[in-house]
């Protein structure tokens, strides 16, 4: 069994998809019962206390598996850092791998890019719960007390700035039985290393079951402008009604928190998608609404709850889909920074009118 962890449930859902996609039966789950080849959790450690986030990898890493990763964030926000050093402490070996090449990240000579931009002076740097100071995971890691770690060879980073360099990276990984802690695109380079399985078609675009509800709390610029590509108006908490509406006619919907650029506070952050979640189950039961879209971790974290969720592969670079078989809903979700303004719009095209 391949056990990977990630720090929020967008993070969780992308891993799984890239190892669906190879042909691993996958599975989002609270505890491995070790009847899946993958089990990836969510440790929703994204914004916790730095020694919760040890805490909680270094737990779920305690238990048995044949191999085994830990999913970072592409835009060097969280605690990765705290939460590799905790697997160091371990007794794990880690490669940090913090390229996507497909998404647009990639490591150059150990300075993490997002489009060819630091990634600290990209829309990510701005990210009104987690500001980055630097591009560089190496500064991180020593802060977080990896230094002797680096210096000694029990925790590099990798460079990757093409796919080929990608699997090079993974493969050293695991011909130094490393455990890597890595973004999407190295956990599936890595999961393809170790079971030997062929990486070139881990997308498969599909016919996703009308209508939809698209539901966005991310505040990132790129998830609005993915929104506002969509044929269908975006309405808000507030007159989430229209959406239910709109849903009930057969009619795509979006519903969305407001947008603001100022920091936000954890707490006012949490009971945002708090009442999402709320929102969007009401809207579910009542509008025969048959896929679900979610934008951004918090967001849907707070949505699916405790669920365990099949995972059944990409619909897009970094955009898993999965199976809700209790409400048999079809679910896709999507880190506010991934994709292109039109990823929604390619998913959800325009429907013939009845």
């Amino acid at each position: 069994m391949f056990l990977i962890t990630a720090d929020d449930r967008t993070g969780a859902l992308e891993t799984g998809g890239a190892c669906a996609a190879l042909g691993l039966k996958t599975r989002l789950v609270r505890a491995p019962t070790g009847d899946d080849d993958c089990a990836v959790m969510d440790l929703d450690c994204r914004h916790c206390a730095p020694a919760d986030a040890r805490q909680r990898v270094a737990a779920a890493h305690g238990r048995a598996a044949r191999f085994r990763g830990h999913k970072m964030d592409s835009g060097l926000r969280g605690n990765w850092a705290h939460e590799a050093a905790a697997l160091v402490e371990s007794g794990h070996r880690l490669g940090i791998l913090a390229s996507f090449p497909d998404a647009g990240r990639r490591c150059d000579n150990g300075t993490v890019f997002i489009h060819d931009v630091p990634v600290a002076e990209s829309a990510f740097g701005r990210d009104p719960r987690n500001r980055l100071l630097s591009s560089r995971p190496a500064d991180y890691l020593v802060a977080a007390g990896c230094a002797s770690a680096l210096a000694n060879g029990e925790l590099v980073v990798l460079d990757a700035n093409t796919n080929d360099e990608l699997s090079a990276a993974a493969a050293r990984c695991r011909d130094e039985q490393r455990m890597l802690v890595g973004t999407t695109g190295g956990i599936g380079a890595y999961v393809a290393t170790q079971y030997g399985a062929p990486t070139a078609t881990l997308t498969r675009r599909r016919a996703l079951p009308r209508p939809a509800l698209v539901v966005c709390g991310s505040l990132h610029p790129l998830s609005r402008a993915q929104i506002d590509a969509l044929h269908c108006s975006t309405t808000t908490l507030d007159a989430a009604d229209q959406a239910l509406a709109a849903l009930a006619s057969g009619a795509d919907a979006v519903l969305a928190t407001s947008t603001r650029a100022t920091a936000i506070s954890d707490a006012e952050a949490d009971a945002t998608a708090a009442d999402l979640a709320s929102a969007t189950w009401r809207i579910l039961a009542a509008s025969g609404a048959r896929t679900l879209i979610v934008l951004g971790g918090d967001t849907a974290a707070a949505i699916l709850g405790e669920r365990e969720l099949r995972i059944l592969g990409n619909v897009d670079v970094g955009v898993p889909l999965a199976e809700s078989e209790s409400e048999r809903l079809h679910i896709v979700t999507k880190g506010g920074g991934i994709g292109t303004p039109a990823t929604l719009r390619d998913l959800l095209p325009p429907q013939r009118p009845r």
